[in-house]
């Protein structure tokens, strides 16, 4: 009886325990800056295995613990780690901790996104992409920041000519002069001619927090004329908590290794916070003989030699008043590349679809004629004045200062600096000689060439008192051609809050100065060159008898001055269910060219030296749009603009290396557009789909009109034309989602159908007058329903993100690009150098597919880690990523093949 007993209470205490209830711990996680949900926040119960991550709603729940006493952990990149007790006991099993408030670990934050105007989801009434820092570490470890947003709808990167740097980004069919691109609200498309030089921010990756991509007009407040959209760039602020980081990554594609450093002091008690951060990458020597895929880079003798960094400085004078700077440089020495055309690859057997054509041999070293050189700081200082409780004032001042040159291979007998590569006898050069057997050119062939042409220049450089030079004069060299500027502008603005309505006001002053010139960089054992061009025209009268060395400046030397002034005014309405925004603009430029060569050419002559006349453009800007929100789970948005903007300034002249004149006929741009989308969210999905319509007339296209266009008629010279009345239209439908199976898998993906197509076929009438009379032409440029964009107009993808891994995550992308054309302008049809054939004719379609990994670990209370590892283009696909069309025939860029990327961060 007794053991029964015993039995008894054996069974009932141990079903005590076995029977003893589980709670569940559950919330909300919050920017508690902004008050908007963050996704994909690292959750954990300290000390336990119990975890989870954040949704779309930025909810947590996890289950099965234990009563007792417990702290729970919330991570997330940018922000500060939070700690926080909670309790499970047998009265309180489920703990909901409600709202939970993270703030970011960088200081200043919110108020620089106000500043830059960063989209909120679901409130802002445009089409918009963010990528998180988490997101650039995780998914694109190393990637230059085209690459990273090229997974998004609308959007279309490419390698250009290669190299480090050498990346463009496309938005809707627009290439880089219609995308407006900003770093804390800062523009930094070129003043002269909009384009956007990646290669002079190429460590711009390792110090972004932020990545938004605003498709269509956008709702920047600034008067920028973005047709294709607006990328803003958020760099990480001044960080509140003392720490560091080490990283190393190894990889294979425009670079080998990498190396940075970070370290953050801080916030004092004084109110100082200061973080720094530099990086070196490098390319791996290249061997002759070997494949591309095993050279130091993908494409043959695109080295790499780069440098950057990064200053952030913070001060809290008080609690209304904060003071910012940060600055950014990334000097960079590379190599690049010159792409052979179909026929050359034909003729020459060239099989290596990575054939790099300015790669040769001098003096037993690889040696290629193309590289560049670069240094663009750029820095800024922002004031922060929070006046009172609904006034804020923002003033940034910045500056950029540029050092840049590319080097380019020259001929001084002829116009063409390959001749037998394309085609072209010559009785003074060796085919067989000029390249060797690895397709390389022969410097060292060339050279000898050089060295046996003696020359003797009387009053050289135009100076009657300097004797007599003789010597050598190069036929073959390479010249420099340096773009240095220097850049301040001005950006104010005040915003004053009410009940509902938001209203910002303010000036966008700009200077900018552009100079021009090139040089002589190697004479391959020349004495010296001549300073005229191939026909013997003196490139500057005020030297004549131009005799130049190493570092003398040849060719063309100007000067093109950019002033801005534009005022702005911008109001925010936020209702129960609607959100409504108003923008409208006005902007005055100037332009000038100042040249500092007087050019002996005939139709240069009396107009290249001095400034020219200063022209001004005004233009505006008005655009709107309306969200509304019937539940928390729908939004509906609609926006539409009108903006003018003016001819770029190299569009303006003649020639702007060599001529202050004014080309004829000359208009403001105009652009019309309109967008419709809807958003749908929920706890485990978030969707987009959106449509859109953009119409661009008088857009500014110019040629120069030979002899033959004129019935023969011999004018002796080109003649600059403005091309008239051109319009297209780009107009498609993007869709996106992410969807999250489970805290630890999310599926995502988008699709971009594009239709871009001229609208008009147009005719120009062109008269030019001689000293015999003047003769007036009709020339029919029939572009309807020609592709307006030479990039892929019809993208999709799909992405795959694990994290169920305890500290690991694991994942994948698809990217498919179609409807891909050969790269053209109108005044190449015009002037019969391409045909509609060849035009319509597309490239084949291809897949992308690539992976990542990564791991999370801890040293010690203060010490901690990841390892992460990618690969791209798994399959080692081999594409054309962009074609374009060269006297006559076709170029065809190929996209890199497999590459990978290695990499290891310590955290102090």
């Amino acid at each position: 009886m007794n053991r029964v007993l015993v039995c008894i209470a054996f069974l009932v205490s141990t079903s005590h325990i076995a029977f003893a209830q589980l709670g569940t711990v559950s919330g909300t996680v919050l920017d508690a800056s902004s008050g908007e949900p963050l996704v994909a926040v690292t959750v954990i119960v300290k000390d336990q295995s119990f975890g989870a991550i954040t949704n779309l709603d930025g909810r947590f729940m996890i289950e099965d613990i234990p009563v007792g006493e417990y702290e729970i952990q919330f991570s997330y990149i940018g922000f500060e780690q939070l700690t926080i007790p909670f309790s499970i006991t047998d009265e309180y099993l489920n703990a909901d901790l409600l709202e939970v408030g993270i703030n970011p670990s960088a200081i200043g934050l919110e108020e620089v996104e106000v500043f830059a105007k960063v989209g909120v989801d679901r409130r802002t009434p445009v089409a918009i992409t963010s990528i998180t820092t988490q997101s650039i570490q995780e998914r694109f470890a190393g990637a230059s920041l085209p690459e990273i947003v090229q997974s998004s709808p609308g959007i279309y990167a490419i390698q250009g000519a290669g190299g480090y740097g050498d990346n463009e980004v496309y938005i809707r069919g627009f290439d880089q002069t219609n995308v407006a691109f900003l770093i804390n609200g800062i523009p930094v498309n070129d003043m002269e001619n909009g384009r956007m030089f990646w290669s002079n921010f190429a460590g711009l990756n390792e110090i972004t927090r932020q990545m938004q991509v605003q498709r269509g007009l956008g709702a920047s407040k600034l008067a920028i004329s973005s047709i294709g959209g607006t990328i803003n760039m958020i760099t990480k602020p001044a960080e509140r908590r003392e720490g560091g980081r080490i990283e190393y990554q190894l990889g294979t594609g425009s670079w080998n290794e990498r190396i940075r450093f970070t370290y953050n002091t801080g916030l004092s008690d004084k109110g100082w916070a200061i973080s720094f951060q530099g990086s070196r990458t490098t390319t791996n020597n290249p061997l002759i003989g070997l494949p591309a895929q095993e050279q130091g880079s993908v494409l043959p003798g695109a080295f790499t030699d780069a440098w950057s960094y990064y200053l952030a400085i913070s001060k809290s004078i008080n609690e209304r008043h904060t003071l910012t700077f940060w600055g950014f440089g990334a000097p960079v020495d590379r190599g690049t590349t010159w792409t052979p055309d179909d026929e050359t690859r034909d003729a020459f057997n060239l099989k290596d679809v990575y054939q790099n054509n300015a790669l040769g041999l001098y003096k037993g070293d690889l040696f290629n004629a193309r590289r560049n050189k670069i240094h663009k700081p750029l820095m800024a200082l922002t004031h922060f004045w929070d006046k009172d409780a609904t006034t804020t004032i923002t003033t940034s001042a910045y500056l950029s200062l540029a050092k840049v040159l590319s080097t380019q291979p020259r001929d001084a007998d002829n116009s063409l600096f390959f001749p037998i590569r394309r085609g072209i006898s010559d009785p003074d050069v060796d085919e067989f000689l000029a390249f060797s057997g690895d397709n390389l050119i022969n410097w060292d062939y060339l050279s000898t060439i050089n060295m046996n042409r003696d020359r003797t220049i009387e009053y050289p450089n135009g100076d009657i008192a300097t004797p007599a030079v003789s010597g050598n004069a190069s036929r073959f060299y390479l010249e420099s051609r340096h773009n240095d500027h220097e850049w301040v502008g001005l950006i104010s603005n005040i915003q004053k809050k009410f009940e509902n309505v938001n209203l910002i006001g303010g000036i966008d002053l700009r200077h900018y100065r552009g100079m021009h010139y090139a040089e002589v960089f190697e004479l391959f054992d020349g004495d010296f060159v001549l300073n005229e061009s191939s026909f013997g025209d003196e490139y500057n009268k005020l030297a004549p008898n131009g005799v130049a060395q190493v570092g003398d400046r040849i060719n063309y030397d100007y000067d093109g001055v950019v002033d801005w002034a534009a005022v702005f005014i911008q109001g925010e309405v936020t209702l129960d269910k609607f959100d409504i925004f108003g923008t409208a603009s006005y902007t005055n430029t100037w332009y000038k060219r100042i040249g500092n060569f007087w050019n002996g050419r005939d139709i240069y002559t009396n107009n290249s030296v001095g400034e020219s006349e200063q022209q001004s453009f005004g233009t505006y800007t008005i655009k709107a749009g309306l969200n509304y929100r019937p539940t928390n789970r729908h939004n509906i948005y609609i926006n539409g603009g009108f903006f003018t903007r003016p001819p770029y300034l190299v569009n303006t002249y003649a020639d702007a290396r060599y001529s202050n004149e004014i080309r004829a006929g000359l208009t403001n741009e105009k652009v019309y557009a309109i967008e419709a989308g809807y958003g749908y969210r929920t706890g485990k999905i978030r969707a987009n789909v959106n449509a859109y319509f953009t119409n661009w007339k008088d857009r500014t296209t110019t040629f120069e009109a030979d002899n033959a266009q004129f019935q023969n008629l011999s004018v002796g010279e080109e003649v600059p034309f403005v091309i008239t009345g051109l319009r297209s239209e780009h107009k498609g439908v993007e869709v996106d989602f992410v969807y999250n199976v489970n805290p630890a898998l999310e599926i995502n993906g988008y699709l971009s159908l594009g239709d871009w197509e001229w609208a008009e076929n147009t005719v120009q009438e062109l008269t030019i007058t001689t000293p015999g009379g003047s003769v007036t032409g009709e020339f029919p440029l029939e572009l309807k329903g020609l592709p307006a964009s030479t990039v892929a107009q019809t993208t999709a993808g799909l992405g795959l993100h694990y994290r169920g891994l305890r500290s690991m995550y694991i994942g994948g992308r698809w990217n498919f690009s179609d409807d891909i054309f050969v790269r053209y302008s109108p005044e190449d049809l015009l002037e019969g150098f391409i045909t509609k054939d060849v035009i319509e004719r597309p490239f084949d379609s291809f897949s992308i597919f690539s992976i990542y990994a990564g791991r999370y670990f801890n040293l010690g209370d203060k010490l901690s880690g990841r390892l992460s590892a990618s690969v791209n283009n798994v399959l080692n696909t081999e594409y054309v990523r962009w074609g374009s069309y060269f006297f006559g025939d076709t170029q065809r860029a190929y996209g890199y093949p497999r590459t990978f990327i290695i990499g290891l961060s310590l955290d102090f």
